[in-house]
């Protein structure tokens, strides 16, 4: 995050060129495993919230929330960082800069679940207050588990 400009921008209109460029985000930092594609980020910036920073005009990480029905609750979607980015702070940034926005719009809690392999993911999560709940078994298919994990704001 230094020598550039950065800039956190809250996508509001779903834009081909912008969604053609968070799903390649995307498909870059899940390798084809559960990452959005055109159709997901469409829905995702109209009907839920879809956070991107941007350096020197180029998006370099991407955060996506949905709204949790009859709970003033979302679930964090994804977040992900081009690679080349990763490890400078950028997610740290992006979660601290929305959660505030979230706590602004009077959401109370967020939720996600977290594959139990993705170690850096989770201590992400454990650091801006996340608490795992529960172990989700085979949540994606057999073999295929995920840790709940929850942060009230």
């Amino acid at each position: 995050m230094k020598g550039g400009v950065m800039k956190l921008v809250h996508i509001k209109n779903p834009n081909f060129e912008v969604m053609k460029k968070i799903v390649e985000i995307e498909q870059e930092a899940f390798e084809g495993a559960g990452n959005v594609d055109l159709w997901i980020v469409k829905a995702l910036i109209r009907y839920g919230m879809v956070f991107v920073i941007e350096e020197d005009n180029k998006i370099v990480c991407i955060v996506e929330y949905m709204q949790i029905f009859n709970k003033k609750s979302l679930f964090l979607y994804g977040i992900s960082t081009l690679k080349k980015y990763r490890h400078k702070g950028y997610a740290n940034y992006i979660l601290n800069e929305t959660e505030k926005i979230l706590k602004d719009l009077d959401y109370k809690e967020i939720e996600l679940t977290v594959a139990p392999e993705n170690e850096i993911a989770i201590n992400l999560y454990k650091k801006h207050g996340y608490i795992q709940e529960k172990f989700l078994k085979d949540e994606y298919g057999e073999g295929i588990h995920r840790y709940m994990m929850r942060k009230t704001l």
